[in-house]
């Protein structure tokens, strides 16, 4: 297995896993990452369908690049600009709104290691691939 897909993989797991915890313990991970709570029924909906559903299809998605060695540029491309956006997202919104906890700075920190060592892998030129 090259390193390129031993990190789509790993992307792969964390957010099938986070995906599936949203599931099943919402409150408990929503008040772990962001110290807070939903205080509806709809925002409890919402919360299992957005962190956990797309968390999940996100997980599966790049599984599945990861087990194709023809979906590893592929893969790469999407695990980028995942972290990019997500670190471009938590950057604004801690310059913008202040005071972060400490798991977004250890959400930025391991987006941007990710986003440095995919872009890396991605312009070396050593990842395999037949789509161009």
């Amino acid at each position: 297995m090259t390193l390129a897909q031993w990190i789509i993989r790993l992307n792969a797991l964390f957010f099938s896993l986070y995906g599936l915890l949203f599931f099943f313990v919402p409150e408990t991970l929503l008040f772990w990452v962001t110290g807070s709570a939903a205080n509806t029924t709809s925002a409890m909906i919402d919360t299992r369908a957005t962190y956990g559903g797309m968390s999940l299809a996100i997980g599966l998605l790049l599984f599945y690049f990861s087990m194709k060695l023809v979906y590893e540029k592929l893969g790469l491309v999407f695990v980028i600009l995942i972290m990019g956006n997500m670190a471009f997202g938590r950057s604004l919104g801690i310059l913008l709104d202040g005071n972060p906890n400490p798991v977004m700075w250890l959400f930025l920190v391991g987006e941007l290691v990710t986003l440095i060592i995919s872009a890396v892998l991605l312009t070396r030129g050593q990842v395999k691939s037949q789509l161009t």
